[in-house]
């Protein structure tokens, strides 16, 4: 990484920063502190620990706190993993991707399916026994054949908690990038349907909750972090490109390494600021409630956004509950199956324009 030192110091500085000379606890509870939005692993040992000595420094950290870092599979060397687990890391998120190396290389990854099964395996002789793997569906030339391949391998690493993302396509990434040259990755939705369907089957097979549209735990392993994410609980996040959250506005910093470490260094203003609207609030609550197990409750929304919304949500919802996209339950409402293959129209038409 460019500038590193001139990175770490900047955000321990930030931490600082954000609440100086007094104790704040993380996550209010502070039960889930997360090292990751990158490749946190291209720090070394000493670099990270001098990071979570800053946290600790400003922050209480539980006892019990879920500690997670993502790691690329080539950087879980043995030394490394008995680095992190010294340190206190007591949850991995390792970038798999596909136990396939036509895929790792169509997506430019640095390591391979080898390396994959190898990081795993060494992950938990090092004593991780609580660990995510992200996989990816829906790339160009992936058939539902090799896409249950790669679940089944994924299922004998006996690993307790995998997040399995369709392959997006976004402007300023790489693969939008080649794109723009005029590569093509269209796949189908019949193929990415037959995917997501084989995917389901598969988690729900071994006993894995699906309790997120892309997340899937056995019993005690759901992500603290993302959960307090979909919870719309209060986060910080510190360094570049960093999201925060207090429950009402959100705060995001410079997404530019040098220009962050710039207003950090000449004590700038290193981020934007942004008071949420109600029909803001109601929108975020509708897209991250109805993509999770516990659903959107209509008192909540009544409660909180007012009866107005509450109208709004069952008016626009009704459609969904007859035809079988939605089920309802005491006043909390949750996607089914088929509404779950559909949950980006459902949210969008559920939205308050």
């Amino acid at each position: 990484m460019k500038d590193k030192n001139a990175m770490l110091a900047a955000m321990k500085k930030e931490i600082a920063n954000r609440h100086p000379c007094k104790m704040h606890t993380l996550h209010t509870s502070g039960r889930a502190c997360y090292f990751g939005g990158g490749t946190p692993s291209v720090l070394s040992i000493d670099e990270l620990a001098d990071l979570l000595y800053t946290v600790k420094q400003y922050y209480t950290l539980s006892e019990d706190a879920e500690i997670t870092i993502e790691a690329n599979p080539d950087d879980l060397t043995d030394n490394y993993l008995e680095g992190l687990r010294y340190l206190g890391f007591n949850r991995l998120s390792i970038g798999v991707q596909s136990f396939f190396d036509h895929d790792l290389q169509w997506m430019n990854r640095s390591h391979s399916a080898q390396q994959a099964v190898k990081s795993i395996e060494m992950a938990h002789l090092h004593g991780f026994h609580n660990i995510n793997i992200d996989l990816i569906y829906g790339l160009p030339a992936m058939t539902l054949a090799r896409w249950e391949a790669n679940l089944t391998q994924a299922l004998a690493m006996n690993v307790p908690h995998i997040s399995a993302y369709h392959l997006v396509i976004e402007e300023r990434s790489v693969f939008g990038r080649r794109q723009r040259r005029g590569e093509t990755f269209n796949v189908s939705e019949d193929e990415s349907l037959a995917q997501f369907n084989s995917l389901l089957d598969a988690m729900e097979k071994a006993d894995y909750e699906h309790y997120e549209i892309s997340n899937f735990a056995r019993h005690g392993f759901r992500s603290r972090h993302n959960t307090a994410h979909w919870q719309l609980q209060p986060y910080i996040g510190i360094g570049p490109g960093a999201h925060s959250f207090d429950g009402k506005s959100r705060q995001w910093n410079i997404n530019n390494n040098s220009k962050y470490i710039a207003a950090i260094e000449n004590a700038g203003t290193w981020f934007e600021r942004e008071t949420l609207t109600p029909r803001e609030q109601y929108n975020e609550y509708v897209l991250v409630s109805l993509r999770a197990v516990w659903g959107a409750d209509i008192n909540h929304i009544r409660t909180h956004f007012g009866a107005h919304f509450a109208n709004y949500f069952l008016q626009h919802g009704e459609a969904y509950l007859k035809n079988g996209y939605m089920n309802e339950k005491s006043g909390v409402f949750t996607l089914s199956r088929k509404g779950k293959m559909a949950a980006d129209r459902i949210v969008s038409d559920l939205f308050k324009v």
